[in-house]
């Protein structure tokens, strides 16, 4: 049998939510419910909601209001969606999100080039989040998303040219797996491609990602691409090569004027020796 573990993962996560609903003070509810609000599940009626999340119905629908009352969700018949208060953020975000902004146009190219999904994750703390994702049908990505940076292509990017106390801190942690990670940063650093795992997060979908830097040569962003299936690496030259010269347009519209290192031949010429 084939598992849905998107589906599944919901259900956990909702379940080990709602165990604890009713500990939410009063004032997060509204807060906690809009957790619940996924790309996996976009709509909830009241009576599902009141029971993923654990808090009375009565409770619930007070939460509701009050977020509906600031356009955060709306009424659609029997199901509650996010609201067009959401529309208002993204805007306001994007304003002041310009190395986004300036990305945009040339990550729909780089998708139109490619036909794969397409998205910019940036280091919070300890995780990747994916800011942005232009998907293709099934993609393994949805905007917001986290992930440990240690589980997938950006991840292992962004800590590739992170800071030497968040490099050693983190790959110190890695245990067994180390040997693997440090050859996967050689890689990386060398290529300025990185590779995937069989083993990442990424639902069956593998990643390999680029650096985008701004002025003065500041890590911004990684972008990456996705395949649905592990790829024939002499087969994707094309798709690799364009990634890295996405990255490196980005970079340039961003004010980064150095020499461009990335180096697509390198990478497909080790990447099937590398381990998985």
């Amino acid at each position: 049998m084939k598992y849905d573990t998107g589906r599944v993962n919901t259900a956990i996560q909702s379940a080990e939510r709602g165990a604890h609903g009713t500990d939410v003070p009063t004032l997060e509810r509204p807060l906690y419910l809009l957790t619940f609000f996924t790309p996996r599940q976009p709509e909830w009626t009241l009576a599902k909601l009141a029971r993923a999340s654990g808090l009375p119905k009565a409770s619930c629908l007070r939460a509701l209001r009050v977020l509906e009352k600031y356009e955060l969700l709306r009424r659609d018949g029997d199901g509650y969606r996010l609201g067009s208060g959401f529309i208002a953020m993204k805007a306001h975000v994007q304003v002041h999100a310009p190395p986004l902004n300036v990305a945009l146009a040339h990550m729909e190219h780089l998708r139109e080039q490619t036909g794969l999904a397409v998205a910019w994750a940036v280091l919070d703390g300890q995780d990747t989040l994916y800011t942005e994702v232009l998907p293709t049908p099934g993609g393994p990505l949805s905007p917001g998303e986290r992930r440990d940076v240690l589980s997938d292509a950006s991840g292992r990017l962004l800590l590739a040219f992170g800071t030497l106390s968040l490099r050693e801190r983190l790959l110190g942690q890695a245990g067994a797996g180390r040997a693997t990670l440090d050859t996967l940063d050689q890689v990386t650093r060398r290529a300025w491609l990185s590779p995937p795992r069989r083993e990442d997060v990424a639902s069956g979908w593998p990643q390999v990602a680029a650096p985008v830097f701004r002025a003065g040569g500041t890590l911004v962003a990684a972008l990456s691409v996705s395949w649905p299936d592990w790829p024939e690496w002499p087969l994707t030259a094309e798709a690799l090569r364009a990634l890295s010269d996405t990255a490196r347009r980005v970079s340039h519209d961003m004010g980064y004027l150095r020499p461009w290192a990335g180096d697509a031949a390198f990478f497909l010429d080790v990447a099937t020796k590398l381990p998985d």
